[in-house]
């Protein structure tokens, strides 16, 4: 029998943890505030009381992330300045980028706010702190994939914002051209969201055909909700069929992408099932958690709480919590500088 440690967790175990939870509580947030607690008013009578109690647990839920958050952030952007580990571009673009979602969060912690300029603004900046990231993680093969994940879900946070940029701009002026254009971009910006679910699915289940099975359940278990969606979205529909038709459509990308709602959708809730699924570990190495961030910003970084998810996803790919203090001696490595070691799923 292997003798009890009781040793107190150290430093780097206590911010790994702290990630962890922070990680948790973004997508259950997502779940709650984008989905669920939306979804409910006006699609059953009598429940006036659930409603304002997950109204009220979502919004709890939603500033307990931010400012853990934001509180993480400002300690591994301060770690990243201090180091000599990481490179002159990554740190000119997390310092802004880390205080204008950090400003923008604070003065509106919820899921669900949505306001025009500042939105593109978290849109544009979360994403180029995802790119900026980028090329030294995909430089090393054990951390390829978080790098390819941050640069589609950072390009597709760009694509994402002009998108909407340029919607914003046809319903003022009254262009359906731009409109058009808008939604060209939103479905490039949706295309690069899948290619990063899938490097996320890969990366997580391999090779074996146990994972791949599993991998075709959760599949199974998004298409049977979104077809339950359309069936809530005409006569006759059952309650569970009413509250999936009116979440995903909460989920659901504006302006709309080229793309089959089925199938738009059954890629959305796939999203957030290999999110959640990432961070259900006893100890989830943070690879993991950088890819649930990915995913549970994908196309969403206009809402602030998001935007924060990708910055803290940018954040701890390149600048880990417990990242390496100065030593006066070289320090043996066998990983790049910034880069996160590729941990078994």
């Amino acid at each position: 029998m292997a003798p009890h440690d009781d040793r107190a967790p150290g430093p780097e175990e206590r911010e790994s943890l702290s990630l962890a939870l922070v990680t948790g509580l973004s997508v259950v947030s997502s779940i709650l505030g984008r989905a669920l607690a939306p979804a409910l008013p006006g699609s059953v009578a009598g429940i006036t009381g659930w409603i304002k109690a997950f109204d009220r647990v979502s919004g709890f839920l939603a500033q307990l992330f931010a400012i853990a958050g934001i509180l993480i952030a400002t300690r591994m952007v301060t770690s990243a300045l201090r180091s000599n580990a990481y490179d002159l571009l990554f740190k000119v673009v997390a310092v802004p980028v880390t205080i204008l979602v950090g400003l923008l969060v604070m003065m509106r912690m919820r899921i669900d706010y949505s306001e025009p300029r500042g939105s593109l603004a978290l849109a544009l900046a979360s994403g180029a702190l995802a790119l900026a990231a980028t090329p030294r993680l995909v430089q090393s093969a054990r951390t390829r994939a978080v790098g390819l994940v941050l640069a589609l879900t950072g390009l597709g946070g760009l694509l994402h914002a002009v998108g909407q940029g340029l919607a914003l701009s046809a319903n003022l002026e009254a262009l359906p051209d731009r409109f058009v254009a808008a939604r060209v971009f939103e479905t490039a910006s949706f295309a690069l969201g899948v290619l990063a679910a899938g490097c996320a699915a890969a990366w997580l289940f391999g090779k074996g055909s146990t994972s791949w099975l599993k991998l075709l359940a959760l599949v199974l278990a998004a298409t049977l909700f979104s077809h339950a969606a359309v069936l809530g979205s005409g006569p006759n529909a059952r309650l569970y069929e009413v509250l999936a038709s009116r979440s995903l459509g909460y989920l659901l990308r504006q302006p709309a992408p080229y793309l089959p709602g089925l199938l738009s959708g059954i890629i959305i809730l796939l999203q957030f099932i290999l999110a959640a699924w990432l961070v259900l570990a006893r100890r989830p190495s943070s690879v993991r958690l950088v890819l649930s961030l990915c995913l549970i910003s994908a196309g969403a970084t206009d809402i602030p709480l998001l935007a924060l998810a990708l910055t803290l996803a940018a954040l701890t790919a390149r600048a880990p919590l417990g990242s390496e203090a100065p030593t006066r001696g070289p320090q043996p490595s066998t990983v790049s500088p910034g880069a996160l070691p590729r941990a078994t799923p």
